[in-house]
């Protein structure tokens, strides 16, 4: 009754999802001739060899599986990938990594209705599938147990209301989940949640975003020069509020710590108007990134107002401050910020990386703070150069015993 149901809703909400796709091409938020991978009947041909699906939402969850994608490359010159996103932004992400490796397929995934996953398995017919993090699109896990094809749950991240909601339709859970042949969890939580939600052969070796690589290559500007010539910190993912938060603390610590450099990346660019405003309402200078001012003597705030560009400042930054846990948010990702061997900022909500933060936390990395004046007084402007190495022995453990999961299913 309920699959009967969901598919109706699929029907009834398809040409209302056909025009926001094409408004959304109009505002340039989807791809100008790809969009029509999300909601109309495509021909694709299919490579030679062993094809890996893997399914990702957006970036973060892309970048998630490099190093798994990386390994089975190597391993393998017969292996090929499928790699299907949602957003464009993932999808200029895996254009900018892998955009001339002709063995890397990317497609928008199709609209969940039964005649476009029919469409969509007539084209691929992948060896092997996986969905990475909190993708569950049913029409489309139904096709792959029907089609006896292994599906796996990488990285699975289940929250609590998410899990509260599944929970109020259990025979649909149990067939959704018990449809995986492996899920790969990304904390202990989460393994709770797909054990009561019937998912099967459920597994638990710490977040796979552990696994990811530090990246050193940046454009060494003469605007980036003179950032690298000041005493930085950096604030990332931050929303209304916490940018408030930031340049109050820049003023607390400019007391003590002299002339210093707050670096301001927030999660939205739209608002990085308001931010400007707002902070200079607490008589602080402050400058854009597009500005590309070239001397930063007398500026006090430096707003990133372009995408993909945090990794640059994780290189220069010796603290980080995560967005989107002072307001709750659930927190962000900090293990990019680690990496760099810089101490890690938090506020009280932190559900999302929950695990990670406990780490971090054992490994003398990170720190809760509420106030200005908290975040003021931790501060530092030396890196632990030490943090990088004890994260990347982690990650090298998680991916090798996921790696050794993968394997098994391939090879029965």
């Amino acid at each position: 009754m309920l699959k009967i149901f969901y598919n109706f809703l699929i029907i009834l909400f398809y040409i209302p999802y056909i025009f926001l796709i094409f408004f959304r091409r109009l505002i340039k938020k989807e791809h100008q001739t790809k969009y029509k991978e999300k909601v109309f009947i495509n021909n694709f041909k299919r490579p030679e060899g062993f094809l890996f699906w893997f399914h990702v939402a957006s970036i973060g969850e892309f970048k998630s599986i490099l190093p798994i994608i990386d390994f089975y490359l190597k391993q393998n010159i017969k292996n090929n990938f499928l790699i299907t996103t949602v957003t464009l932004s993932s999808f200029n992400e895996l254009e900018k990594k892998y955009g001339s490796n002709n063995r890397i397929i990317h497609q928008f995934l199709p609209y969940d209705f039964k005649f476009l996953v029919n469409n969509f398995f007539k084209n691929w017919k992948p060896d092997i599938a996986s969905f990475v993090d909190s993708e569950i699109w049913p029409n489309f896990i139904l096709k792959i147990k029907e089609e006896e094809i292994p599906l796996i749950l990488l990285n699975a991240r289940i929250t609590k209301k998410s899990f509260l909601r599944w929970k109020t339709v259990k025979t649909l859970s149990n067939k959704i989940f018990g449809s995986f042949s492996l899920c790969i969890s990304s904390s202990k939580d989460t393994s709770d949640y797909l054990n009561i939600l019937g998912a099967k052969n459920i597994k638990f070796f710490g977040n796979i975003k552990f696994c990811s690589a530090v990246e050193n290559k940046t454009k060494e500007t003469e605007q980036f020069k003179s950032i690298t010539n000041k005493k930085t910190w950096c604030a990332v993912s931050t929303h209304a509020n916490e940018e408030d938060l930031c340049g109050k603390a820049h003023s607390i610590a400019k007391k003590s710590q002299g002339d210093i450099l707050t670096i301001i990346i927030p999660r939205h660019i739209d608002r990085v108007d308001q931010i400007i405003s707002q902070i200079s309402e607490l008589g602080l200078n402050v400058v854009s990134h597009k500005s590309n001012k070239k001397k930063l003597s007398n500026i006090d705030i430096y707003v990133v107002d372009t995408f993909g560009e945090s990794k640059k400042f994780y290189k220069l930054a010796t603290t980080v401050f995560l967005g989107g846990s002072i307001i709750k948010r659930g927190g962000q990702n900090p293990l990019e910020a680690a990496r760099y061997g810089a101490k890690i900022l938090h506020g009280p909500n932190t559900d999302n990386f929950k695990d990670v933060y406990k780490l971090l936390k054992k490994l003398n990395v990170s720190k809760k703070i509420i106030t200005p004046n908290q975040l003021a007084s931790s501060i530092i402007f030396n890196k632990n150069k030490k943090t990088g190495s004890k994260i990347k022995n982690i990650g090298e453990k998680i991916l090798k015993k996921t790696i050794k999961e993968l394997d098994n299913l391939i090879n029965n």
